[in-house]
């Protein structure tokens, strides 16, 4: 039986080493997911550990052939979280929903984020199709910026603070994250709202810690695989069942390296 070690924190701050279960630990069948966003970079490492571990994976993207594989436990849809009918054609009742759905990078990273409506549209269109279909739980990606998000109409930071100024830039998107956050939380579904800090292609660490009191650190790092790890782990079971976890690590994130390497990135893409 796979098992993967991560550490949490309690309520009063300790940190204590958790188990994380896998989903079949307890006797559960496997569920079919149903993944909104495949080709997200969360997304993809989603359907690479789950395609590994067996499970059937129904997923929407709006290029479904961006994500460029191919299995027999894969079924790909075409459609948009914007658009509830394809959402409909993918649900059957019985899938557990997972959503990796959000904003991308702008091709300027230091140029401000406008009004933004994605997240609350989506959960407006996922909450009322896993309704209609008989579907029970959703694991939703958020962000811990939702616990340090500014109001919309906090001024500009001085420079020289990064993480302040990202912050205040990104004010509509999570501002617009939190709303989604209410609107799954009063839906009456069975929900798990992940709320990760930066994150990174690089093997897994197995360092993430949790926190489930609203006050997460801020600007941390934690990789993909880890991340994609716990939602496989959580698919089932009670753990975690109508929460919102912050999910970070030790590890602090350098503002001014990452925008360096995204920039270094995208110039390398179009080359």
């Amino acid at each position: 039986m796979n098992r993967r070690y991560f550490m949490a924190t309690t309520g009063a701050g300790a940190v204590t080493a958790l188990t994380s279960r896998f989903s079949l630990a307890d006797g559960h069948k496997k569920p079919t997911i149903a993944l909104m966003g495949a080709t997200a970079r969360s997304g993809r490492e989603i359907i690479r550990q789950g395609l590994a571990e067996g499970y059937k994976i129904k997923c929407m993207a709006r290029t479904p052939s961006k994500l460029g594989v191919e299995h027999e436990n894969l079924k790909m849809f075409k459609g948009d979280i914007r658009d509830r009918t394809s959402i409909d054609a993918i649900l059957a009742g019985d899938e557990v929903v997972v959503s990796m759905v959000g904003r991308g990078p702008q091709a300027d990273p230091m140029a401000e984020i406008g009004e933004v409506d994605i997240y609350t549209v989506m959960a407006e269109n996922l909450i009322g199709a896993m309704k209609a279909k008989g579907n029970k739980r959703l694991i939703m990606a958020s962000s811990t910026g939702v616990e340090h998000k500014s109001d919309v109409n906090t001024p500009r930071p001085p420079p020289g603070d990064m993480t302040a100024f990202w912050r205040w830039n990104a004010r509509y998107l999570y501002n617009d994250m939190h709303e989604m956050e209410k609107m799954i939380i009063e839906s009456g579904l069975d929900y798990i709202l992940l709320r990760p800090g930066f994150m990174v292609e690089e093997p897994a660490r197995n360092d993430m810690k949790f926190n489930t009191t609203n006050d997460t650190p801020g600007a941390r790092v934690i990789t993909y695989e880890d991340f994609a790890a716990f939602i496989l782990d959580h698919l089932v079971g009670e753990e975690y069942k109508n929460t919102a976890i912050g999910m970070y690590s030790d590890t602090v994130m350098n503002p001014q390296a990452e925008i360096e390497k995204f920039l270094a990135q995208r110039k390398k893409n179009k080359g």
